[in-house]
């Protein structure tokens, strides 16, 4: 199956970010462009729709004659799905807006509601729940 410019686009900047020790590169839109024969507007759609916060990835410009791109893939601690209570998972939380992951208003609220649907759980049962949340933040966020 052929793959779309924007997926091999998408493909190659991703290779270079795993390739990075600090996961994080520095390109130029032009010299991406002219590597895959496109206009740069094609590079700035690709990295303006694929490597957004949600998916785990930062990104910061600046345009013009030496400008750059700078594409950084954040990772959230290893022991993301081994919540054991809900202070940790609130912390995890906090993680993900301070690195901008979340904005407060849906930080706050999943804290809310986490708390709201706990109160009426066993222990046990809880912990479930700790977990069961950190586990689709981590799927949304897509930093398994």
């Amino acid at each position: 199956m052929k793959r779309s410019l924007a997926d091999r686009i998408e493909q190659y900047i991703k290779v270079l970010i795993e390739r990075s020790e600090a996961k994080q590169i520095e390109i130029q839109r032009a010299e991406l462009a002219e590597t895959f024969s496109c206009v740069p507007s094609q590079v700035t759609y690709v990295i303006a729709t694929r490597f957004q916060e949600k998916y785990g990835y930062l990104t910061e410009s600046r345009r013009g004659g030496k400008g750059f791109v700078r594409i950084t893939r954040f990772s959230i601690s290893s022991d993301i799905c081994t919540i054991l209570d809900g202070d940790r998972l609130f912390d995890l939380i906090n993680e993900l807006m301070e690195k901008k992951m979340l904005d407060s208003k849906e930080g706050n609220m999943l804290k809310h509601i986490v708390l709201s649907v706990g109160n009426d759980l066993t222990d046990n049962e809880r912990k479930h729940l700790y977990n069961s949340v950190a586990r689709a933040l981590s799927e949304y966020l897509n930093l398994n």
